[in-house]
């Protein structure tokens, strides 16, 4: 089995790693895994050779992906468009593309778009990484992270049940879910918070005073502005990916922000001119409710955490979803919002001309 890489970052590296070391096992040795990379710079896919990501590296997608039966995209998101152009007239009857792309619908469009109807497109995207690049690149990355799986409806059954397999190889779990969902909730827990990140560094960073403040930063501070030292190309991408979610989002959280000035503003012994209030004349209910919710809902996440490996344990085995049942789950795209439904041929091909 070929497999291609393009993109040797962080997440392209640990996909390599990952099963060269499968290829290593028993499973693996039976199955003759070749891995071949590619990366727009020379000095990545030269050290990817170095840290054994890959067998060998080639200077063209086109070249990469050639006889592959496996290619994994791991570039920023709006790199897919490009690679999907270049590689759409080199690749094999059958093959397999899937993708690691923090944003889903636009990936999607995209392989709609150019990706020729004899391939199968599975969208994927592992909730696993930090902010180092290739040089953090470990075969343990995934290791029992959810990796979202987001099918187009004219991929085949068995390349969706192929692409399950191998993240079950890297360690990962598998799990399905509509493009609209992951992107709306993506934007919640992870491109907000960088935002977030971004906005509070600005935000003190760029006041009169940081020479003195930054003497004060202390844990709080670090944590909280960890996430805007992570890549800027990959977070624009992000956001012109995603803005609509990402706004919806951002919209709510200002509206929350205001409802808890109203709360400061209730609660506060000192007033916004500094002036001193008795302690009969605040208001700190709202305030405390408010904090004492965020406390409880922050234990409940971390029980449910606890508790998810055991539950894993002890819960059956769940089978796959049909082809049949991920294309009824995205009716919605691409008629008023994605995907429609699209009648199957005599011999129960969805395969339809591709598109120029």
């Amino acid at each position: 089995m070929k497999v291609a890489i393009i993109g040797l970052g962080l997440i392209g590296g640990s996909w390599g790693l990952a099963l060269r070391r499968w290829g290593k096992s028993e499973e693996g040795k039976s199955i003759k895994l070749e891995i071949v990379g590619f990366d727009v710079k020379a000095t990545q896919r030269s050290e990817a050779e170095k840290q054994g990501v890959c067998d060998r590296t080639t200077a063209t997608p086109m070249e990469a992906v050639q006889g592959a039966d496996v290619i994994i995209i791991a570039t920023p998101p709006a790199a897919v468009r490009e690679t999907f152009e270049d590689i759409a007239d080199h690749l094999v009857n059958g093959a397999i593309i899937t993708d690691t792309a923090s944003t889903k619908r636009q990936v999607l469009r995209w392989a709609k778009e150019l990706l020729p109807t004899t391939v199968s497109f599975i969208g994927g995207h592992p909730m696993a990484g930090k902010t180092s690049s290739l040089e953090g690149a470990t075969a343990d990355l995934f290791k029992n992270c959810i990796y979202c799986l987001v099918p187009a409806p004219t991929a085949r059954e068995e390349a969706i049940e192929a692409v399950a397999r191998l993240v079950e190889i890297i360690g990962a779990k598998s799990h399905f879910i509509d493009p609209d969902e992951h992107d709306s909730y993506v934007a919640a827990i992870s491109h907000l918070p960088f935002l977030m990140s971004a906005a509070l560094t600005n935000l003190t960073s760029e006041s009169e005073g940081w020479r003195e403040i930054s003497k004060l930063t202390a844990g709080g501070y670090q944590d909280a502005t960890r996430l805007s030292g992570g890549s800027v190309p990959m977070h624009l991408d992000i956001c012109r990916t995603n803005s609509d979610a990402i706004i919806g989002w951002l919209d709510r959280y200002q509206r929350n922000l205001s409802e808890l000035r109203t709360m400061l503003e209730n609660a506060g012994m000192i007033d916004e001119r500094g002036r001193s209030r008795s302690l009969e004349s605040t208001n700190s209910v709202p305030l405390q409710e408010y904090l004492e919710r965020a406390r409880l809902a922050r234990e409940r996440w971390e029980e449910e955490k606890a508790r998810q490996p055991e539950r894993d344990e002890m819960a059956e085995v769940v089978n796959m979803p049909s082809k049949r049942e991920l294309q009824a789950e995205y009716t919605r795209m691409f008629t008023g919002g994605f995907f429609g439904k699209r009648r199957s041929n005599d011999n129960g091909s969805n395969e339809q001309p591709r598109k120029k």
